[in-house]
């Protein structure tokens, strides 16, 4: 058994710890990262990722400004211009476009292993951070300087700071008794990756049903990927056909704006929301969906994870500048109160995009048509434009 010292320990290789470690290595800190599994390197032949996020160009911003974004760029993504939201057999219907408020696009749709690619790839150009995979935690033990962290080969890290980016299933969050408020919802999600037959035109749109919303994800080519919510038991059924028989439901439920497709794959998985009561503790912080996982009805999970990075680093900068301990539980209660209310906030306005819409109520009806027709005057078009897109 032999340790290894570090300013900062993060939990989980995935999109937000590796941006968190690009933003934290650097200010010149020593940064380890431990991932039980990296993904393949890229090749333009591989299979599309079920997950995709949609980046907004302040999450572009962040990986510019660490050299993510110049990697992605040489792999696959798709920039979008527009977006069209409307409900079915209702009278609201609108489209945000970037070009009203000056701006080149809206944001962009990426896989998240092509997300996670470039952040491993930029960020293996800073000496300052380690990465440590395949590597499995065992323990977790703390004094008050600092955190250890035993792996299963018996190496012994030690750190100053340990950055929960472990995904929902958090096991620093559980280690260290971290408390969380969890919901499930009546529904579960399909997501399939399919080829259309059209081209993609820079568009995405979401379309909002009784049953719940369908949404169309450009990707490059004639890539895209399809999300279709509905009760549990109307996906389970939808999942166990066969693909041609599926394709043919996508025809008959889907907007005929899609097209023929064929799906290559499909997954699922049910809904559910939780956020944890405390995101620091001392030498303690989480971010990402270990800290908030949020209904993925607008596809800001990944943008409010990096914006936790954006804050947690700063928070640390600011702390290094004024020659303060930067890992004690006062400089880490900054980042909770920048970040917590903002995504409670964000968690809060999901549910009442779900519930307000997945129902077939006749007020709530109305409500929800005239707050989408209503989004058509240019001022509150561009304010939730400019809002969503973080500018």
């Amino acid at each position: 058994m032999y340790s290894l010292n570090f300013d900062v320990i993060i939990i989980g290789g995935g999109m937000t710890g590796l941006a968190m470690a690009g933003q934290l290595g650097g200010l010149g800190l020593k940064i380890a990262i431990i991932e039980k599994k990296i993904p393949e390197p890229y090749s333009s032949t591989q299979d599309f990722d079920l997950r995709v996020s949609a980046l907004s160009p302040q999450s572009a911003k962040m990986l510019e400004n660490i050299g993510a974004w110049e990697c992605l760029k040489s792999m696959r993504f798709c920039p979008y211009r527009q977006m069209r939201v409307w409900e079915m057999r209702g009278f609201g219907d609108v489209t945000f476009e970037a070009a009203k408020i000056g701006e080149p696009y809206l944001g962009y749709i990426v896989e998240n292993r092509i997300v996670q690619l470039a952040l491993l790839e930029s960020i293996e150009k800073i000496k300052e951070v380690n990465i440590l995979s395949p590597a499995t935690c065992l323990t977790f033990d703390r004094n008050g300087s600092g955190v250890s962290v035993t792996l299963e080969d018996q190496r012994v890290l030690k750190c100053r700071l340990l950055i929960g980016a472990d995904g929902a299933d958090s096991e620093v969050r559980d280690s260290f008794g971290m408390s969380i408020r969890s919901d499930a919802y009546n529904q579960s999600c399909l997501v399939a990756s399919v080829i259309t037959d059209y081209p993609q035109q820079e568009i995405t749109w979401q379309r909002f049903t009784s049953s719940g919303p369908q949404a169309f994800l450009p990707l490059s080519g004639h890539h895209a990927s399809l999300v279709w919510y509905d009760q549990r038991e109307i996906i389970d059924s939808l999942i166990k056909l066969d693909l041609p028989e599926l394709e043919k439901k996508f025809q008959e439920k889907f907007p005929v704006e899609l097209g023929p497709v064929k799906v290559h794959s499909i997954g699922s998985f049910d809904l559910f929301k939780q956020h944890a009561k405390k995101y620091v503790q001392n030498r303690l912080a989480l971010i990402g969906d270990a800290a908030h996982t949020i209904n993925p009805l607008a596809g800001q999970g990944v943008n409010l994870g990096f914006q936790d990075t954006q804050c947690l680093s700063q928070t640390i900068s600011k702390a290094l500048e004024q020659g303060t301990d930067w890992s004690s539980y006062r400089v880490l209660m900054e980042y909770q109160r920048h970040r917590r209310w903002v995504n409670e906030l964000m968690l809060r306005a999901m549910d009442g995009f779900y519930y307000g819409f997945s129902n077939d109520i006749a007020p709530l009806k109305w409500a929800r048509n005239s707050i989408l027709a209503g989004a058509k005057n240019p001022i509150i078009n561009q304010s939730v434009m400019r809002y969503a897109m973080g500018i």
